[in-house]
């Protein structure tokens, strides 16, 4: 929540020092391809930033208590979602949601500041090294999650 709610102020503080002509798109060399107005590039913003983590947090968290256990594809699933087992095991799910969701959120907003700083320069550039770093952590970030997931799903204790 202090993330949903830092990202809530940190992306109407940064769209409102834009062009009325905002570069949204740009090549594989950095160079603008696609453009918005302000106004359109701060609604999309804020909902695709804000709107995305929610929906794909609230998804995984909710749906694993939705679902039978028979549907949820994990490893070993008779084993932890035995019925001494599924209450921890679906709480993981959920809780291993909403960290997908605070992973997702920060990479969205690191782009949204990248995009913005492009939109500062004269001819708007988006530089590679920054954005490259963004994309690495982002991946970074979602290897450990995987990691934790498999840890947790792997081979049962013997």
């Amino acid at each position: 929540m202090v993330l949903l709610f830092g990202a809530a102020l940190f992306v109407p503080s940064i769209t409102g020092r834009l062009p009325e002509r905002v570069a949204t798109h740009f090549d594989a060399a950095g160079n603008a391809n696609g453009y918005m107005s302000r106004e359109t590039y701060h609604v999309f913003t804020l909902w695709f930033t804000l709107g995305l983590p929610i929906f794909i947090a609230a998804v995984t968290a909710l749906i694993p208590k939705l679902l039978p256990p028979q549907l949820i594809n994990v490893p070993n699933r008779a084993y932890w979602f035995a019925p001494e087992r599924a209450q921890d095991s679906l709480a993981f799910l959920s809780e291993q949601g909403i960290w997908f969701g605070c992973i997702l959120l920060i990479f969205l907003c690191s782009v949204d500041w990248l995009v913005v700083s492009a939109n500062a320069t004269d001819p708007v550039h988006l530089p590679a090294t920054p954005f490259a770093t963004a994309m690495a952590l982002f991946f970074a970030a979602l290897g450990l999650w995987m990691l934790r997931m498999f840890k947790r799903f792997g081979r049962p204790p013997e």
